[in-house]
């Protein structure tokens, strides 16, 4: 019997033989669950590259909301000189507001800071739809790798071993066996290992994320505040 070669994509399978002779029931249905785990490991690989790709180059779209913000920020400090006279009386009259250091005379044009905040809004909506994204699939690695642990540890115990202990009646070479079962198990540990990069990628994304989420908090307070005092609104 010629060697079975599968040019699987996370891992080659490559498993040599005896004789000519059929295989057992037991290797048949092995092959197919070597198969099948090598399917589910793929199917990881393949979640923790998307989630690689999203947390590395979701920096630019974050810098950009940040840079949109600081603009909204800037819009909003233009105005709060005059918070505290509108706080204590309402709209000024033209007399009152001349009577104003001019240093801390604003008009009372609110909408560059509207235009700003509808900006501000329409870019953080597609970014944190994203990161939406890529969270809820984030929070499935956890689970998806313990049972692919599981399955290994299930192929091991119902399929591997036993071929290994009755080799005399097996036609796979176990040679050949135990060397590809042993290069695969290396190839989903390296996987593992980029899991672990992938928290810590994940960890440095979120923290600035946190960031920028905590002075939109503040500056949502700040806003709602000074339109809440230009129209006479009490806290």
């Amino acid at each position: 019997m010629k060697p079975t070669i599968i040019n699987h994509p996370f891992h080659v399978i490559r498993l040599d033989y005896v004789s000519e002779a059929p295989l057992s029931a037991l290797e048949q249905t092995a092959i197919e669950k070597y198969v099948e785990l090598h399917n589910s490991a793929e199917a990881y690989k393949q979640v923790i590259t998307r989630l690689e790709t999203y947390y590395t180059s979701a920096v630019k779209p974050l810098q950009q909301c940040q840079l949109i913000f600081e603009n909204l920020q800037n819009e909003y400090l233009l105005l709060t000189p005059m918070l505290h006279y509108l706080e204590e009386g309402g709209p000024l009259s033209e007399s009152e507001i001349e009577t104003i250091d001019e240093s801390e005379r604003v008009c009372y044009d609110t909408q560059p800071l509207l235009t700003e905040l509808h900006n501000f809004n329409r870019s953080f909506d597609i970014y944190v739809e994203g990161l939406k994204t890529a969270e809820h699939e984030y929070a499935t690695t956890e689970q998806q790798q313990e049972k692919l642990e599981q399955q290994f540890d299930e192929f091991d115990e119902h399929y591997f071993s036993p071929i290994i202990r009755d080799y005399k009646n097996m036609e796979i070479d176990i040679c050949s066996l135990d060397e590809n079962f042993d290069d695969f198990r290396g190839a989903f540990c390296d996987l593992t290992g980029r899991a672990d990069k992938l928290y810590d990628t994940r960890a440095a994304f979120l923290d600035k994320h946190i960031q920028l989420h905590n002075k939109i908090v503040g500056l949502d307070k700040d806003i709602v505040a000074l339109f809440a005092a230009i129209n006479g609104e009490s806290n």
